[in-house]
């Protein structure tokens, strides 16, 4: 029992205008047309004033309220309320929707074949054809239906593609920027030549790579030998004394560099110094000089006291005097004059103890610059390290440089090496193309029409000796038979040159000749048409079988023989019907007879 075809979305479901008049394959009636949109009518809708519209342009027409019949107002019988458009008002007309959907329709997307009625349009192909013009919503480029999955995988720009390394996902676009800084992908170790090392394990594997070559050292001083690590032991022996020369000017350097961060301010601590030690010296000598004064006779070391002016000199440093020596009694004159030399030592501690301030101040800042240099110091390491640092990441992306130009090399090479393949298969397309058309213009039978165009181009070519003779394709008497050709001189040749068409046969070697009878002796008529059909110029001949040109040939072709007179160029000249078109035809005819 046949199953009932379904029916498309009832007219309430439907959220399309009309159908486009494009597909409509017969001719287009105006009662097939909404009065809206002016389109096929799709779920049709009829007023109370006899108009029929789309289901979706009626709703979307009266959603706002009631609304005038356009057509009503353009075909001039606008009548209330009749007119008046409304919710409720109209009511679907089956019968135009039946009539509507029987219509025959093709698909008008370019490419299509699709052939059917509109029931079966909206149903099966509105929107799904193979061959619809829809954007990409990537790159919104314009694409076939059935080529969007393609489009998407292979040609989308924008499209999205997983790293076959790290599995992350990125956009085409940024295929080259993702493989700079991609952690898994494969590296070659210019060292040990391993392969296919994850980019965030290269740097640990160079770390104990023994050879892979790393830049001494000692390169931070001035060595610029890279070599490999297992040998590394063996260069620094080998350079100790270079390598030590080297620290050494650096040391100095380092010496000359500290000192030039305050050149002024270390000169003037040393005359500081200089000066202090002086000035200690001689207020050493000087206490020496007072104590060795304080323990001579009572009454001159009092009359010095009081009367010597060296006492008001500069102080030094307070001494404790030893106790005096036990006298007589008439030197209480010394004890009283004592509290004297006590002063004096006090005033020189004082002096003392400000020099030794000053030179510890002096020191405090020796030691204030010492921290500095070796801050400055600290700083220049950390800078060395991050020099070599750098150095070797610099070291690792030339590296990389290099790998990714030698593949690139490698792959214009093999660019180079497809486009000598594809050239190479060109000429062989060429060649086969050639003697497809050569297979299709031979002839089976022993007759054969040379059809020649352009003739006057070719004869003048002829004439100024650039081309004087032309080969016909080749034709057989039979599949297996002999295999000849047609010559053709159209300036002449030999006795006719220049004053006649000279037309020759030639016979060719062929690929069934050790089956065939030879010298060739069929008869060879040859004929140049008259395309009115009124008076061809015929020439036959029957072959010399003495002649070589008939013997079997052991080259291409054997010698031409033929009819250097067959036609004057005087009456090809004049007005003839053998040229029509700038083209002639020649007729070649070889009897079969014994064959």
């Amino acid at each position: 029992m046949a199953t009932e075809e379904p029916s498309p979305p009832s007219s309430m479901e439907s959220n399309k205008p009309g159908f486009p008049k494009q597909i409509l394959a017969n001719k287009l009636e105006d009662k097939h047309l909404c009065n809206c949109c002016q389109k096929l009518l799709r779920r049709p809708f009829q007023a109370q004033c006899g108009h029929r519209f789309c289901s979706y342009c009626f709703n979307r027409t009266v959603r706002d309220g009631p609304q005038k019949c356009s057509a009503c107002i353009k075909e001039d019988i606008f009548e209330e309320p009749t007119s008046i458009l409304k919710q409720g008002c109209a009511f679907p007309d089956n019968a135009a929707r039946r009539e509507v959907e029987n219509l025959s329709v093709v698909c008008i997307n370019e490419g299509c074949a699709w052939k059917g009625n509109i029931k079966e349009y909206e149903l099966s192909h509105e929107g799904k054809c193979d061959y619809m013009i829809i954007p990409c919503p990537s790159c919104k480029e314009q694409i076939r239906f059935n080529e969007q999955e393609r489009h998407n995988e292979r040609e989308c720009p924008e499209r999205t593609l997983n790293c076959k390394y790290c599995k992350e996902p990125f956009h085409f676009k940024n295929i080259k920027a993702h493989d700079e800084i991609c952690p898994k992908y494969p590296m070659i170790c210019e060292g040990c030549a391993k392969k296919k090392i994850p980019r965030e394990k290269y740097v640990d594997h160079i770390k104990f790579c023994s050879k892979f070559r790393t830049p001494c050292r000692f390169h931070v001083v001035g060595c610029d030998m890279s070599v490999e690590k297992e040998r590394i032991h063996d260069h620094e022996r080998a350079c100790a004394y270079e390598h030590l020369n080297l620290l050494l000017h650096y040391i100095m350097g380092m010496k000359v560099s500290m000192e030039g961060l305050q050149p002024q301010g270390l000169e003037l601590a040393g005359h500081k110094l200089l000066e202090l030690h002086h000035s200690l010296r001689e207020l050493e000598a000087r206490v020496s000089q007072l104590s060795t004064t304080s323990t001579g006779p009572p009454v001159q070391g009092a009359t010095n006291s009081s009367s010597s002016p060296g006492l008001s000199g500069p102080p030094a440093l307070a001494l404790p005097l030893p106790p005096p020596p036990a006298l007589a009694p008439t030197l209480t004159v010394s004890t009283s004059f004592t509290p004297l030399p006590s002063s004096v030592g006090a005033a020189l501690e004082l002096q003392l103890h400000s020099e030794k301030t000053k030179v510890a101040e002096l020191g405090r800042r020796c030691t204030d610059l010492e921290v500095k240099a070796g801050m400055f110091e600290n700083v220049v390491c950390v800078l060395n390290r991050e020099v070599e640092r750098f150095a070797t990441t610099m070291e690792a992306s030339n590296r990389q440089h290099r790998l990714d130009q030698d593949k690139i090399e490698a792959l214009s090479n093999k660019v180079r090496q497809l486009e000598r393949t594809v050239g190479l298969k060109d000429l062989t397309v060429a060649e086969m193309e050639g003697r497809l058309r050569e297979i299709s213009g031979t002839t089976f039978d022993g007759i054969f029409i040379w059809r020649i165009s352009d003739f006057t181009k070719k004869r003048q070519d002829a004439i100024a000796g650039r081309a004087p003779a032309m080969f016909s394709p080749a034709f057989y008497t039979s599949k297996y038979g002999y295999k000849m050709c047609l010559r053709i001189y159209l300036n002449g040749d030999g006795t006719g040159r220049g004053s006649h068409l000279s037309l020759f046969f030639v016979v060719m070697r062929g690929l069934s000749d050790a089956l065939l009878k030879w010298p060739f002796n069929q008869k060879v008529t040859l004929m140049l048409l008259d395309q009115s059909n009124r008076e061809h110029i015929i020439d036959a001949f029957r072959p010399d079988v003495t002649s070589s040109s008939f013997q079997r040939p052991v080259s291409e072709m054997n010698i031409a023989s033929g009819c250097p007179l067959f036609c004057p160029l005087s009456k090809l000249d004049a007005k003839n019907s053998y040229i029509r078109d700038d083209t002639i035809f020649i007729k070649a005819i070889v009897d079969l007879t014994g064959l």
